[in-house]
This record gives structure tokens, C-alpha cells and sequence, in this order.
């Protein structure tokens, strides 16, 4: 699975050596919100708060658990077949992320009622969007072993984002290893986009080195909002921000090593 020099992934790695690429990112990350009735702008951040409370993409837990086994299952098949597992595996990326892009950052709230957090669907849709590109031309190789010694840095926080050991309701710490299996961090764009980013980060440099890039910088910028918003605007929300240190973590280790030309 090489990448054509002509291809989409091929446009997507020059696209995103441009220093100007990065600054539409972050007009788009401070886009306004949609809200159906009018806020006050000093609020934004309880608002959006208000928002990834209650989304959309929570108001069935009962397909929690489906979430979390599909990608279990698809990983483990990724790291024993790669070859075979690596379509299906971008391919659930992509729908993963855009359901989390329309569905995770709209909310019917009591005080505002409708609310969509523009900039999130745009950059959560957009990282969906080249996981699609991925599966419909695959550009990576998954087959390399032994695997790099950074896997064992990055696979630790990877578990922690997926497990996600917080009651978002009272944001208390729960260590509960039936969570790994039943709770909504399959539907969270921000511990999904942990575990995409960090696999992406293991198999460096046979990958889409575009789409890890792309990855890596909006998970860093949103993984540093959120910790602000999480340590500082919203200290209650203390655990909250504790698990965005992976996202943040992973994040930068992929962008750095995004920005390296690989040898040979």
C-alpha cells in the first residue's frame, strides 16, 4: 500500500506543510456557535460545556457497548492481519468520526435549545473525511514488526483514553474495568481521536503521513482548550481535563514526528 504521488494523500501531506493551513484551523476551531437562542459570548465555554454533556450521540447508551467491542475487535484484527484489516479499519474510522463530528457537538439544551459547535464538526469531519480518502485508496502499512519502542509509551495512553475511568455526572474517578467494554468513549471524539492518532503515531513513517499530521495538530489544539477549559474556566470539572493529557500526549508525539522526513 504505497502512496501514488498524484493521489489525494499525496495533496493532503503538501496541504498541511503549508504554515498558513494551520491558521485556517484555528479560525475554524473559534468559529461562533450555532445556538437557537441568543448567549452571552463571555459563556462560550459553559455553553459548549453544556453541550458535550448532553449530545445527541449519548441519548442511546444502549449502543455504547457496540462501539467500543467494533473498534476492539478491528484493532486486534489490524495488528494480526493488517493487510486484510486495514480498509475496514479506516473505513470505520471515517464513519466513526463523522457520526462524532454532526452528532457528539449538537445538543438540545434547556437554556439555549438547539446548539451545534461549529468548529468541532467541521475538524472532527474533516479528519473523518481523510480516513474515508484512506480507506478508499489505502496509503499505509500497518505489517512493520518488531514494533518501535514509542508503542509502548503511546499504548498505555491510547487504554486510558478508551477506557475513559470517569462518572462525567459527578466527576468522580471510576476504575471500573467493565467501562472498557460499556461506556460512551467509542462515541467521544476526543478519546476516539486518541487511539486513531496513537496508531497512526506507532506505525510512523508507514502511514498517511498527511492524514497523521492533519490528526495530530487538531487533536493538540483542542486537546489544550480543553485543558484550559477543564483546569481553569470549569475547575469542577478537574477528571474531565485529567483525561484529555492523553489526547494531548499522543497528539503532539504524532505531530512531531509528522513534521520529520522519513529516510530513506
Amino acid at each position: 500500500m504505497n502512496p501514488s504521488r498524484s493521489g489525494p494523500e499525496s495533496r493532503l501531506d503538501r496541504l498541511t506543510r503549508r504554515w498558513w493551513f494551520y491558521l485556517i484551523i484555528v479560525f475554524i476551531t473559534f468559529l461562533p456557535l450555532y445556538s437557537q437562542k441568543p448567549y452571552d459570548p463571555r459563556q462560550t465555554s459553559q455553553v459548549i460545556n453544556e453541550v458535550l454533556m448532553r449530545p445527541l450521540i449519548y441519548s442511546i447508551p444502549r449502543i455504547f457497548p457496540l462501539f467500543k467491542v467494533i473498534p476492539i475487535i478491528l484493532i486486534a484484527w489490524l495488528f494480526v492481519q493488517p493487510r486484510k484489516a486495514y480498509r475496514w479499519f479506516a473505513l470505520y474510522a471515517g464513519i466513526n468520526l463523522i457520526g462524532i463530528a454532526l452528532l457528539q457537538n449538537t445538543a438540545f439544551t434547556p437554556q439555549y435549545g438547539l446548539v451545534i459547535i461549529i468548529g468541532n464538526v467541521v475538524l472532527f469531519g474533516a479528519i473523518g473525511l481523510g480516513w474515508f480518502l484512506e480507506a478508499w485508496h489505502p496509503t499505509a502499512d500497518f505489517s512493520a514488526r518488531p514494533l518501535p519502542a514509542r508503542a509502548f509509551l503511546l499504548f498505555p495512553l491510547m487504554l486510558a483514553a478508551f477506557w475513559m475511568p470517569v462518572q462525567s455526572d459527578g466527576m468522580r474517578l471510576d476504575f471500573n474495568p467493565w467501562l472498557f467494554f460499556t461506556n460512551e468513549a467509542g462515541l467521544t471524539g476526543c478519546m476516539m481521536l486518541t487511539v486513531y492518532t496513537g496508531i497512526q503515531a506507532i506505525f510512523y513513517p508507514d502511514v498517511n503521513l498527511g492524514l497523521m499530521r492533519l490528526s495530530g495538530f487538531i487533536g493538540l489544539l483542542i486537546a489544550i482548550l480543553n485543558l484550559l477549559t477543564h483546569f481553569i474556566l470549569i475547575p469542577t470539572n478537574f477528571w474531565i481535563g485529567v483525561l484529555h493529557l492523553p489526547l494531548f500526549l499522543v497528539s503532539l508525539s504524532a505531530f512531531l514526528l509528522s513534521l520529520r522526513r522519513p529516510r530513506g
